[in-house]
């Protein structure tokens, strides 16, 4: 004759079916009827957001107040990007009066620019702790970028070409040197200049070697500029001097 279920087994078991039991009721009651019924989520809610108002209006609403920056966006390499991507939504915008202006540039382009081993490697990418150089200040990215169009050619600007031995001009081919390519990044792959950067194309080789000297010895105050100085050998700042006293000058705008 079997013996009788313990006691304390027995009230084990009474208290997981009722918590089985209050499970399944739970389910029952709190899962939406329309649960499933297109696949795993709420059919009910579809029409529900249908009906609601888009806050998303897309770059085609920017076009009325801003033509010249729509002109520029839709043909340069940002021009898949839409303005809201980066600007956010605001409904009530223009009319609140509010600038959809970001505030840290920096946070922003690095969500897409930032290197990482995942994304492919036709995206312009930087590692931030070494943009433009070792140990500078970050400083806002439209200071050296538009935004709006980067450009294929733009996207990699300050990075010049060293793997070709010479730079074309109208008085024929140069050597490029190789630290040329850190001048680049502020003063242009020509030496043109760079909005607050001055130009170094046609300077003089002794008034380039005598700049970059006073950087170097403190007398011009540019944390930037004399942590670089330092950083060239005299041979590197020869070699720079004779390369933009050979490039042609570029004539004031």
């Amino acid at each position: 004759m079997p013996s009788k279920l313990p006691k304390h087994i027995f009230n084990l078991l009474l208290l997981l079916g009722i918590f089985a039991l209050l499970a399944i009721s739970a389910k029952i009651y709190l899962t939406d009827p329309s649960f499933y019924r297109f696949g795993h989520y709420r059919a009910d809610a579809v029409p529900i957001i249908a009906a609601g108002t888009p806050l998303y209006q897309g770059s085609a609403y920017c076009e009325t107040c801003h033509d010249e920056r729509l002109a520029d966006w839709s043909t340069g390499i940002h021009s898949t990007v839409q303005c809201e991507v980066c600007h956010g939504t605001d409904r009530e915008h223009p009319d609140d009066g509010k600038a959809l202006i970001p505030a840290d540039t920096i946070r922003l382009c690095t969500l897409c620019h930032e290197a990482m081993p995942a994304r492919p490697a036709r995206q312009p990418q930087i590692i931030s702790a070494e943009h433009p150089f070792p140990g500078d200040e970050p400083e806002p990215c439209q200071n050296y970028h538009d935004p709006h169009s980067p450009g294929d050619s733009q996207a990699t600007e300050g990075t010049l070409n060293t793997d070709t031995p010479a730079a074309v001009t109208a008085g024929g081919a140069i050597n490029v040197p190789a630290v040329a390519s850190k001048c680049a990044k502020c003063h242009g792959k020509q030496g043109e200049g760079r909005k607050k950067n001055p130009a170094l194309a046609g300077l003089e080789s002794a008034v380039f070697i005598e700049r970059i000297n006073m950087y170097i010895s403190g007398a011009r105050d540019n944390k930037k500029m004399a942590r670089y100085a330092s950083s060239l050998s005299d041979k590197e700042i020869a070699e720079l001097a004779k390369y933009y006293e050979n490039l042609p000058a570029i004539p004031p705008q």
